[in-house]
């Protein structure tokens, strides 16, 4: 992983989380390209970021995301957009305990 594809979760609350992404410092069109495919997600409510801090701010109905269409898209958003996180591994922990 380089530098470039760091992402850190820097904040957690239920229906909120923040990070931190190096790929969209100083990078606009690709920051807008992540809003554009998290917010196509059921249950994603708002994406906002900031390209100078490379901070992006997540507020999502966590109920909704584990639906199963909303959990593909997010699975593929990740995928696609943060590559460095274990998508599986967010999509277990937002189903919870079975």
């Amino acid at each position: 992983m380089t530098g470039r594809d760091e992402v850190k979760i820097v904040h957690f609350l239920p229906g909120r989380v923040r990070l931190k992404v190096a790929a969209i410092k100083g990078n606009p069109g690709r920051a807008e390209d992540m809003r554009a495919a998290f917010a196509r997600v059921p249950g994603v409510q708002a994406i906002d970021y900031n390209t100078l801090t490379g901070s992006v701010l997540i507020r999502y109905d966590g109920g909704r995301l584990r639906a199963q269409d909303a959990a593909a898209q997010l699975r593929n958003a990740l995928q696609e957009h943060l590559p460095s996180l274990d998508a599986d591994a967010i999509l277990d922990w937002l189903r919870g305990p079975l």
